[in-house]
């Protein structure tokens, strides 16, 4: 039972095919590109699963490849290929197991960064190839904007970067005027028609509130719980950035080719670890964007004795840590089992519609789907922080998803301390008065629990009938 979030795409994704629109019936703010790409997995039918795991597979080695080639302009090839080893071992560390939208767009900004790696010298020389060059690179920009919209820094940079290298080949004003309308064109093509879309049919507000205002109304978590993030994420990020470090400290000789083309990593580097910081609240798998940057940076350790230790070190310790989590993931968030377990528990008891509070959304995929909200993504409910930033009341939300009376409902037990009683003390007064535990999956420190409608309960032959784990 991977990551809630890609849980809730692949959902998203079928109910766009079955004619459910994000952000009018099935409401998050994400982009529609990343649903689109969803609702292809969604394909697949029974094998939907294995169909989004072999995607995100054969994109994280596709941006591997990518990585190993932009490596290799300023380093051996060996230390090209361990800076690709390290690119597809890092994402273990942050929640990147499985398909986070990342692991996709990634592929995609390094694309664009490969390419322009690749004509860096003669967009020097020429116009036309800067002009055609950066149109490609911004259009490629723009579709990972449209997977998720932390792309656009890294896509700001590349235009800064394409008009300061139109200055610096003393190009007429005129032409720097067109170059850019083009770029811009490019880059927004993608997100703009989606937004004509939405306007075609009568859903332009609704679009404009989930893609551009509501993530300004997100309230901040509790100062104990930021820090605890940050620290976080600074420990997954920092064998890496130690390795760009250690590359600017060394004596490594570089040809002036490559150091022109180093001075344009460093700034890529820079502008994707500042695209991490600005976005709170600061997850595990925010950091996987800069995972390919840094991976680049650390290519050149390897023409250096003491680099190339290092570089295996980290790769060792990295792999290891990888596979720990792996398995600590496997029993902190549950397994095949424990999800037929839950389906079990639902789909035995009553013919009604269900509703999760808290836990795996993708019940809502495999079980027939009820529609009793257009929030089905649970944090929109339990978090206080997204209180003011869903186009909801969720304290009214909730009292009219229980005025409905599912039959199942599923949360999880003890309150998180990052969770909105208001709305948690509401459903546990209906679920203590109408309700009463049919399953629980019990782990170190929190369980999952499915409540059924007492009225919804058949005789059961003995007391100790419920299922428990």
């Amino acid at each position: 039972m991977v990551e809630v979030d890609e849980q809730f795409y692949l959902f998203a994704g079928g109910r766009l095919l079955d004619g459910d629109l994000p952000f009018v019936d099935v409401w998050d703010r994400k982009p529609f590109g990343l649903f689109l790409l969803y609702a292809f997995f969604h394909l697949f039918g029974s094998y939907r699963i294995w169909a989004y795991q072999i995607g995100a597979l054969l994109s994280l080695w596709g941006t591997a490849l990518l990585v190993r080639r932009m490596a290799a302009t300023i380093a051996p090839a060996k230390g090209a290929f361990a800076a690709a080893a390290l690119y597809e071992i890092w994402p273990n560390l942050a929640g990147g197991e499985g398909g986070q939208s990342p692991i996709f767009y990634n592929f995609l900004t390094a694309s664009a960064i490969a390419l322009l790696l690749t004509y860096l010298p003669r967009m020097v020389k020429s116009s036309t190839v800067r002009r055609n060059t950066g149109c490609a690179a911004m259009l490629l920009f723009g579709l990972a904007i449209q997977i998720k919209y932390t792309a656009i820094f890294e896509g700001c940079f590349v235009g800064l970067y394409l008009l300061w290298s139109s200055w610096k080949s003393r190009t007429p004003l005129r032409t720097i005027a067109q170059d850019t309308a083009l770029w811009i064109s490019a880059a927004i093509l993608p997100t703009l028609s989606v937004f004509l879309f939405y306007w075609s049919i009568g859903h332009a507000t609704d679009w404009w509130y989930a893609n551009i205002t509501s993530i300004f109304h997100r309230g901040a978590l509790p100062h104990k719980e930021t820090l605890f993030l940050i620290l976080k994420i600074l420990i997954i990020i920092a064998p890496l950035f130690f390795c760009w470090l250690l590359r600017t400290r060394l004596k490594i000789v570089f040809s002036d080719t490559q150091k022109n083309k180093i001075h344009f990593l460093d700034a890529w580097t820079g502008t994707s670890l500042a695209g991490v910081a600005v976005f709170s609240p600061w997850y595990n798998h925010y950091a996987l964007p800069v995972f390919v940057p840094l991976a680049v940076q650390a290519a050149p350790l390897w023409g250096n004795r003491i680099g190339r230790g290092v570089m295996l070190m980290v790769a060792a310790v990295g792999t290891l840590q990888g596979q720990l989590i792996l398995w600590k993931h496997q029993v902190s968030k549950g397994n095949k089992t424990v999800f037929s377990e839950l389906e079990q528990a639902i789909g035995s008891t009553g013919k009604g519609c269900f509703f999760i509070y808290d836990g795996p959304t993708l019940l809502y995929d495999t079980l027939p789907y009820c529609k009793l909200s257009t929030h089905q993504f649970p944090s929109h409910f339990y978090f206080q922080s997204e209180v003011n930033a869903t186009g909801m009341n969720p304290l009214s939300e909730i009292q009219s998803i229980l005025a409905k009376k599912p039959d199942h409902i599923v949360t999880q037990e003890p309150a998180s301390p990052i969770e909105n009683m208001v709305v948690r003390n509401a459903l546990y007064a209906t679920l203590n008065r109408d309700y009463t535990p049919t399953y629980t999956w019990t782990r170190k420190h929190r369980s999952i629990v499915v409540y059924t409608r007492k009225a919804a309960l058949s005789p059961l032959p003995h007391p100790d009938a419920a299922l428990t784990r």
